[in-house]
This record gives structure tokens, C-alpha cells and sequence, in this order.
């Protein structure tokens, strides 16, 4: 069975837009305006942002535990929708995810850290 460790990100561009061509979205390839796509995002960001609105340290603990295994569910379908709308992003301006996270990476290791900031 497919999973994050045995499927490639091209892979999961390749499906995203076959899913967007299969339901008619976009233009004839199945491309997307960049600008809806990346509101879109917010939108599921949103409704992702939702399941955690107004849990206690608790309930985040319980989360991390595996205490409430239905929300997982649901917070994972809303962090599906996130990802595919990036993934239709990355793949509409030929950006190439694991390189700008690499990158970002190096950014943010060779920050200094402000004074006071907390160490995440």
C-alpha cells in the first residue's frame, strides 16, 4: 500500500492533477489558477485550523497520544486538502518541492536566534 515511504512527491502531483482533469477543474490539463489555488489553501487552512480551536494542553496531549483517534481523522482530510492544493501550486509554477524545503531548511538553520525566543 502506498505511504510516505514509498511514494514519491512527483508521484503525488501526477495524481492531483489527474484527479483535476478527471473532475473537470482547470483548463484542459488540469491546471489551476495559481491565485484560486493558493486561496483555496486558506480556506483549508481554516477548516483545519477549526480542530484545534479550542482544545486545552490536554487535549493536544491526547492528540499526540493517540487518546482521540476520530479527530486525527478528520484533521488528516482537512491536512489532505492543504497538501493537494500545494501540490497543484508546486506543480502549476514548476516549483520543486523538496529542493524550496531544503532550502528553507538551510535558511533556517543559519538564522540567529532573537533574544528571548523561545527553542521550538
Amino acid at each position: 500500500m502506498p505511504d510516505d515511504s514509498n511514494t514519491p512527491i512527483a508521484e503525488l502531483k501526477r495524481q492531483v492533477l489527474a484527479m483535476c482533469r478527471r473532475k473537470g477543474w482547470g483548463d484542459e490539463n488540469g491546471v489551476q489558477d495559481p491565485q484560486h489555488v493558493a486561496m483555496a489553501m486558506t480556506v483549508e487552512m481554516s477548516e483545519l485550523l477549526e480542530h484545534f480551536q479550542w482544545l486545552g494542553p490536554e487535549d493536544v496531549r491526547a492528540l499526540l497520544n493517540g487518546g482521540d483517534p476520530q479527530r486525527v481523522a478528520l484533521i488528516g482530510e482537512e491536512f489532505a486538502d492543504v497538501m493537494m492544493y500545494g501540490l497543484q501550486l508546486a506543480d502549476a509554477l514548476n516549483i520543486d518541492v523538496t529542493q524550496q524545503i531544503l532550502r528553507k531548511i538551510d535558511i533556517v538553520d543559519r538564522r540567529q536566534p532573537k533574544p528571548n525566543e523561545p527553542r521550538r
